[in-house]
């Protein structure tokens, strides 16, 4: 199963209904997962970068958090903006890696998997760059990604899933294969009327301590390490790695 592929593939791959079908969002859950391990209040402004369709700001929202999502899908931003957006909810359409708005924010989030993109670790490190600088000192980042413990040892070149889609079902099939330390993988969809749908994603596999190295470089410090939302330990039965800390002063 081959796909086209291109050097912005995540342009292709966030766009239409894919992701609703590839991503378990797990919005609410994540909200209060991030409750529990750090200090959200109602005031607070929130940087979500990668939002999405904007799933966990509109609950960072509902929370009473000010939050800004940035994404560089139109799709994503324009469902936003029309199903979610409010007075304290705003959606921008833009470049994650150089939208810039220097210390005006207590949390920065980038979430389900949005960094790593490139096979250069100098191009994803950029990414960190607003990720920082638009932190107030003292403010704390949400920062989940995948474990590459947990690929080590529970890989599986070929995934098949069926996502319940009203009375029927719609079938993902994900072949992937580790290579230059990247997770690569080809999807396809299989809707109930048999539409196709076709993509390719590639992650760069970091460890924590490689991770926690590019974060002080960008004076933020980890803190806490989990494996899941479920506050999990951060090992090889757990898919994820999730990093909580806070920017020096």
């Amino acid at each position: 199963m081959e796909t086209n592929k291109n050097e912005k593939w995540w342009i292709d791959f966030f766009k239409g209904d894919f992701t609703e079908v590839v991503l378990n969002q797990q919005a609410a859950e994540t909200l209060r997962f991030m409750q529990q391990i750090g200090h959200l209040h109602q005031g607070m402004k929130a940087f979500d970068q990668c939002c999405g369709k904007g799933y966990l700001a509109h609950e960072l929202d509902l929370a009473g958090l000010t939050v800004t999502g940035i994404d560089i899908s139109e799709p994503y931003i324009e469902y936003a903006r029309r199903q979610l957006a409010s007075p304290r909810a705003e959606f921008v359409l833009g470049d994650a890696e150089t939208f810039i708005r220097t210390g005006q924010y207590d949390i920065s989030i980038n979430w389900n998997t949005c960094f790593g993109y490139y096979e250069d670790d100098g191009q994803n490190e950029r990414m960190l760059v607003p990720f920082s600088n638009n932190l107030k000192q003292d403010g704390q980042f949400f920062f989940s990604t995948m474990n590459p413990l947990f690929i080590n040892k529970h890989f599986q070149r070929f995934i098949v899933k069926q996502v319940p889609s009203g009375d029927s079902t719609i079938i993902t099939i994900r072949e992937s294969r580790i290579e230059d330390g990247m997770m690569k993988s080809d999807w396809l969809i299989v809707y109930p009327d048999g539409h196709r749908e076709t993509a390719y994603g590639q992650t760069k596999l970091y460890s924590v301590e490689q991770f926690q190295t590019m974060f002080l470089r960008h004076g933020l410090q980890v803190e806490k390490v989990y494996g899941d939302i479920a506050l999990s330990p951060y090992d090889e039965d757990h898919p994820s790695m999730i990093l909580y800390g806070h920017k020096l002063q």
